[in-house]
C-alpha cells in the first residue's frame, strides 16, 4: 500500500473547523438581517454565472474592492468582513470566534504594502489591482476556512501523477517547468480553481514564507519588482501546455474524488478496507453512487440558475433595446421573434444541460479498477499520462480555411432562416447573440460529466456531424462569456450602485435591533 495514501488518510482524519473555545467571544447576527443578506446574495449572484465554490471567495473580493480608496485602510476593515461573511451565511452564525478578525488584519496588512507601492506610479494599476485582491480574497478565505483536505488532495494526486507522467522530450521543459505545470493544472483539474485561486497559490509556491509571520517583511521586499512577478505568475497560469495537462487531468481527478471521498467516509477505518478488496470495492461504488446523485443535484441547480440568468437579461434587453427597436424603427412588427428571443435560450438551454447520459454501470468498473492501482501505486490506462507535443500536419492550414468556411455558413445560414421568417436585424443579432452564448453554457455543462465519468466517451455519426456544426457557435459563444462578464451592466449595478447602501441598511437595522434589546432587557 502506498505511504502516500496513509498520510493522506492521516490529514483528512484530522477534525477542522472553527475553533472557538467555550465562553470566547463569537460573532453573532439576527436573523432577519441575515435574511435579507442572503436573499441579496442569491438575487446578485444569480445575475453572474459562477461555480458555487467561488462564490464566498467573490464576495471577499467584492468587499475588498468596494472599500477601496477610502481614507480608512483595508487592515482595519477585518472585523466587518467576517460580519458581512455571516450575514450571507459564507459562515455560520455563533461560531466564528472574534479574535479571527486580527489574523485577518495582519493579512491584509500585508497587501496594503504591495497597493501601496502600485499607487506610486505603476503601469497598469487597474489590473494590478484587481492582481492583489484577487490574491487577498483567496489568502483571506483559506485563512477563514483553511481547505486542509482539499490541499491535502491535490498535494497526494500531484505525487502521483508526477510520478506516472511521461513527457515528450520534443517539449524542451525542464523539470522545474514540468513540476509547475502539472502543480497549477491539479489545482485546476482537481479543486476547479480559478485565475483568481491560482494567482495566491503560484504566489505562494514561489515565495513560501508568504503566508507566515514574515509575509510582510516578504511583501516589501516583493514591492519594486511585483509588476514583473504579477506577469511572471499570469503567463505560468495562462500558459498552453497548462491548459493542456488541465484537459488531460480532468477526468482523472474523478479517481481522485472518489478516493478522498471514501476516505472522508471511512476516516478511522479506511485502512482496514484496504486489507479488503470487496470492501473497498463496495466502498467506491457507493461513494461512486453519492456522488452521481450529487452531481445531478448540482447541475439541476445550476440550470435553473443559468436559465433565470439567461431569461432575466433576456428580458432587460428587450425592454431596454427590441421592444423600443420594434415601436420606433420597425412599426407593425410580428411579437414572435420577440417571444422566440425570450423563451428560446432558456429552453435550449434545458435541452442541452438535462439530457445528459452517464454510463453508471461502465464508469463504476473503470473507477474501481482505477481506485484498486491508485492505493498499491500499480499502473492503470486511465492513470498513466502521456504528454505529447502538437504536432500540425501540413493539412493544418487546409483545416483553418474550412473551419473559417464552416463559421461563415452556420452563422450565415441562421440569419438567412431567421430573416425569411420575419425576424429583423437586431432580432438576429440578438439571437445569435444568445444562441451563442446558451450554447457554450449547455456545452460546459455537459462537459461537466468528466468529474466523474472516468472514461472517454465515443461519438457517432451524428454526434461528430453536430460537433462540426455546433464548433462554430460554441467558440463564438466562449469568446463573448469573456466579454459579456466585463461589461455586465447588471452586475456593475449591483455592486457599484446597491450593494453599498444595502449594506449600511443592513449594519444600521442590525444596530437598531441591538439597541431594542438592550433596552428590553433594561424593563
Amino acid at each position: 500500500m502506498s505511504e502516500r495514501v496513509r498520510a493522506l488518510a492521516a490529514v483528512i482524519a484530522k477534525p477542522h473547523g472553527f475553533a472557538a473555545a467555550v465562553g470566547e467571544d463569537v460573532i453573532e447576527v439576527s436573523a432577519p438581517v441575515s435574511s435579507a443578506a442572503v436573499l441579496y446574495e442569491k438575487i446578485r449572484n444569480t445575475l453572474e454565472y459562477q461555480e458555487e465554490h467561488l462564490l464566498r471567495r467573490n464576495a471577499i473580493a467584492r468587499f475588498f474592492q468596494r472599500h477601496m480608496g477610502e481614507n480608512e485602510l483595508l487592515s482595519t476593515r477585518a472585523s466587518d468582513l467576517l460580519r458581512e461573511l455571516v450575514w450571507a451565511k459564507y459562515l455560520p452564525n455563533k461560531e466564528v470566534p472574534t479574535f479571527l478578525g486580527d489574523s485577518l488584519s495582519t493579512i491584509i496588512a500585508k497587501y496594503e504594502v504591495l497597493l501601496h507601492a502600485i499607487e506610486n506610479g505603476a503601469a497598469h494599476r487597474e489590473h494590478l489591482s484587481r492582481w492583489l485582491l484577487d490574491a487577498l480574497a483567496s489568502e483571506v478565505e483559506h485563512a477563514i476556512a483553511p481547505p486542509l483536505h482539499d490541499e491535502a488532495a491535490a498535494r497526494y494526486m500531484y505525487q502521483e501523477m508526477r510520478e506516472r507522467t511521461d513527457w515528450d522530450t520534443a517539449l524542451g521543459l525542464t523539470k522545474e517547468e514540468q513540476d509547475l505545470r502539472l502543480f497549477i493544472a491539479v489545482h485546476r483539474a482537481l479543486l476547479k480553481s480559478n485565475m483568481a485561486s491560482l494567482r495566491f497559490h503560484v504566489l505562494s509556491l514561489y515565495y513560501p514564507d508568504w503566508s507566515s509571520q514574515k509575509g510582510r517583511a516578504r511583501a516589501v521586499e516583493l514591492a519594486p519588482q511585483f509588476v514583473a512577478i504579477a506577469h511572471k505568475i499570469d503567463a505560468d497560469i495562462s500558459h498552453p501546455m497548462t491548459e493542456k495537462l488541465t484537459r488531460l487531468l480532468r477526468r482523472r481527478a474523478g479517481v481522485f474524488h472518489v478516493l478522498t471521498d471514501v476516505i472522508s467516509h471511512e476516516p478511522h477505518h479506511f485502512l482496514s478496507l484496504l486489507e479488503e478488496p470487496d470492501a473497498l470495492d463496495r466502498a467506491v461504488t457507493h461513494t461512486l453512487n453519492d456522488r452521481t446523485k450529487a452531481f445531478r443535484t448540482r447541475l439541476r441547480r445550476t440550470v435553473v440558475r443559468a436559465i433565470i440568468f439567461l431569461f432575466i437579461t433576456k428580458m432587460l434587453l428587450a425592454l431596454i433595446l427590441e421592444v423600443p427597436y420594434d415601436l420606433l424603427v420597425v412599426h407593425n412588427a410580428p411579437r414572435y421573434p420577440l417571444l422566440v428571443n425570450i423563451f428560446f435560450p432558456p429552453f435550449f438551454l434545458a435541452l442541452l444541460s438535462l439530457t445528459i447520459r452517464i454510463p453508471e454501470k461502465k464508469n463504476a468498473d473503470d473507477t474501481m479498477a482505477a481506485v484498486r492501482a491508485l492505493v498499491v501505486g500499480a499502473d492503470h490506462p486511465v492513470l498513466n499520462l502521456r504528454v505529447k507535443k502538437d504536432v500540425r500536419s501540413a493539412w493544418w492550414t487546409l483545416f483553418n480555411i474550412v473551419y473559417a468556411l464552416t463559421f461563415i455558413f452556420v452563422f450565415g445560414a441562421i440569419g438567412v432562416f431567421l430573416a425569411r421568417v420575419g425576424f429583423h436585424a437586431l432580432s438576429i443579432v440578438l439571437f445569435i447573440f444568445f444562441l451563442s452564448l446558451v450554447t457554450f453554457f449547455g456545452i460546459r455543462i455537459r462537459n461537466s460529466t468528466k468529474d466523474i465519468v472516468v472514461a472517454e466517451g465515443r461519438s457517432g455519426i451524428v454526434g461528430t456531424a453536430f460537433d462540426v456544426f455546433m464548433l462554430p457557435i460554441v467558440r463564438a459563444g466562449s469568446w463573448l462569456s469573456v466579454k459579456v462578464a466585463k461589461i455586465n451592466v447588471f452586475i456593475f449595478f449591483f455592486d457599484f450602485m446597491i450593494e453599498a447602501p444595502f449594506k449600511v441598511a443592513i449594519r444600521f437595522v442590525e444596530s437598531w435591533l441591538a439597541f431594542v434589546r438592550e433596552k428590553k432587557e433594561e424593563i
